[in-house]
């Protein structure tokens, strides 16, 4: 079980803003962040070696951010591991540059985790920018292995009850800084997408909880790095999904709901190969997922040998790809798209 941590409600909170090339996104965002009603914070925007003026803009605008430049794009992963090797909070926000909270977010969101030291991520409300709809009321994660965008679609007067939940999408949520050092960072092979879902699930299984904050409210635009079905988006969601599976879903329960995986992928090829032409970023994700087997077997067993709940409680946490609300949420996916 996890270790209990005492908190102060003076407890230092960085909050780490991963940017590349999205000059005009970081205003709206750290502006958002500048005034957040909680006070005891740090903002630290790391920098993915944009070509365009975002670090000017920073540093002109922005005089208290701690700005961390990176000579490459290390992608969502790399660039919050840079973020986190300096940060010095007990508590640690994740914050895309496409996101913009409300002034009581942060301390609407540190709140269960003063009470709770069981309480290792908590998930914020994500209302699509510009709309009064829901892009995320944190996490699920399908018996298939993918990960659900809780209330995708639905007025944001829907999910308003706090509750323990899977995981938090990783575009404005909160981790407990002694459950990070216990089970480990993003992953940094997965560079984009799904990284927050494996994190979410080596956490449950570590027997840390998940609180869903529906007064915790960001507004988020989505997609702003790359569009939804585009080479970028296809490529590392594929394959990241394989890495979520095999490093963390236990074997029993592998078994289980193979005929699950089995369908989630027959699925997945018929939308994204068959209606939308998406072959060759598709085939290449399966085709690099295969190769790096013997990497995620190696940090599949760490992974299991820190589990501390049952298959039984994992299989609750779970969604089965038949439920009603997971089909009229995918449903959503593929109209949109």
């Amino acid at each position: 079980m996890p270790r209990m941590v005492s908190a102060k409600n003076n407890s230092l909170v960085s909050i780490i803003v991963v940017n590349w090339n999205r000059a005009g996104l970081l205003k709206d965002c750290l502006c958002s962040l500048s005034r957040q009603s909680y006070s005891n914070y740090e903002i630290i925007l790391v920098d993915n070696g944009s070509s365009d003026e975002s670090v000017s803009v920073v540093k002109e605008n922005f005089p208290a951010v701690r700005v961390v430049e990176l000579p490459e794009n290390r992608g969502f992963t790399g660039g919050n591991a840079a973020g986190l090797d300096v940060a010095n909070g007990e508590f640690i926000a994740l914050v895309n540059n496409d996101a913009r909270a409300e002034r009581d977010w942060l301390e609407r969101l540190l709140e269960p985790m003063l009470a709770d030291p069981s309480v290792g991520i908590c998930a914020s409300k994500l209302v699509i920018d510009g709309t009064e709809a829901i892009d995320s009321a944190g996490n699920g994660l399908s018996t298939g292995g993918v990960g659900i965008s809780r209330g995708l679609g639905m007025d944001r007067k829907h999910f308003s009850i706090p509750q323990m939940i899977f995981g938090a999408c990783g575009a404005a949520a909160l981790y407990r800084r002694s459950m990070l050092e216990e089970i480990g960072f993003l992953d940094d092979e997965f560079f984009l997408y799904d990284e927050d879902v494996d994190l979410s699930f080596r956490a449950q299984l570590a027997g840390w909880k998940c609180r869903y904050v529906p007064d915790a409210v960001a507004h988020h635009k989505g997609n702003a790095t790359s569009e939804r079905l585009s080479w970028l988006h296809v490529y590392y969601h594929t394959r990241n999904l394989e890495f979520v599976w095999m490093k963390n879903m236990p074997a029993e329960l592998m078994i289980r709901f193979l005929h699950h995986k089995m369908i989630q992928e027959l699925a997945a090829f018929g939308y994204i190969c068959l209606r939308h032409g998406g072959w060759s970023p598709f085939l290449r994700a399966k085709r690099d997922a295969v190769r790096m087997v013997p990497s995620m077997l190696k940090k599949r067993r760490e992974v299991q040998r820190h589990r501390t709940v049952s298959n039984q409680y994992v299989k609750q946490i779970l969604t089965s790809i038949f439920d009603r609300e997971y089909l009229i949420r995918k449903a959503y996916q593929m109209i949109k798209g």
